[in-house]
């Protein structure tokens, strides 16, 4: 065993950041159609959790129309220690954990951002944000934590939650965090969210599920087609009890408005 002190690793080089094989992203058009809480309902039975919803994590801008679904990159960031980071925040900024895994961020994927809900540090700001929505091309930006730069941000309408749906603007605070990692298990609203597992975000809030369940989720998502046709007949006067869930006798109902109307129905429905 070498004698040789090793202290914890703050800075990691871009060859050593492990990328996971790139998912099939064909299913995403299929999937999004379903709602953050019902992919939840669903996913929280394969994940074996009561919940996949994170906790106190809320979109940013409720109401812009922000829908997203993709696969993480994942960013830790921890408490601060100088003596392990004792370079200035501009130095070797290509060793940067944040600066990486915005660089490793691919068309489509969700950056989520273990920050432990501290809401002093803002963990990454609006330049980091054009950079993810106009080089990087991602889906969006999920952080137990919060953002800086509110009015640059706000400008550039990119699909964020953040906890609590809070940013700051405290600047000599937000190094109470460094980034520690990236692409490594991390601890979001309550959950542990692997690189790679798919997130679903609208403005109900935030869920995941694990990266190779995407069909298993999908199929789960398809026993709630009829959810738009019990809609409509809940606005032109339905009760419950005949509506949601949609009884069995009325499913070719169901269906024929659907197809009216462009919503999915399963091929052996109606």
């Amino acid at each position: 065993m070498s004698s040789e002190a090793r202290p914890p690793i703050f800075r990691m080089a871009r060859e050593d950041v492990w990328e996971f094989p790139r998912p099939n992203m064909d299913l995403v058009p299929e999937l999004i159609k379903y709602s953050a809480a019902t992919v939840a309902v669903v996913a929280r039975n394969v994940v074996g959790t009561p919940s996949t919803f994170f906790n106190g994590v809320a979109p940013l801008f409720r109401g812009k129309g922000h829908d997203i679904l993709g696969p993480a990159i994942t960013l830790q960031y921890a408490p601060q220690r100088p003596d392990l980071m004792p370079t200035g925040e501009y130095a070797k900024v290509e060793d940067q954990n944040h600066r990486i895994a915005v660089n490793i961020t691919q068309e489509g994927y969700v950056l989520v951002v273990q920050a432990d809900g501290n809401k002093r540090s803002g963990v990454l700001g609006g330049n980091m944000m054009l950079a993810l929505q106009h080089n990087r091309k991602a889906a969006g930006l999920v952080v137990h934590g919060v953002v800086r730069d509110y009015s640059e941000i706000a400008q550039q309408n990119f699909p964020i939650w953040t906890q609590e749906a809070r940013t700051t603007t405290d600047y000599d605070a937000q190094h109470d965090l460094a980034p520690l990692a990236v692409n490594v298990r991390i601890s979001v609203g309550g959950h542990t969210v692997m690189p790679g597992d798919w997130i679903r975000a609208d403005d109900d809030g935030v869920c995941y599920f694990p990266g190779d369940k995407i069909e298993e989720v999908l199929d789960g998502c398809n026993k709630h087609w009829w959810e738009p046709a019990a809609r409509h007949f809940l606005m032109e006067g339905g009760h419950l009890t005949d509506c949601y869930p949609m009884p069995e006798h009325r499913w070719d109902e169901a269906a024929a408005w659907q197809r009216a109307n462009g919503h999915y129905v399963p091929d052996d429905i109606g």
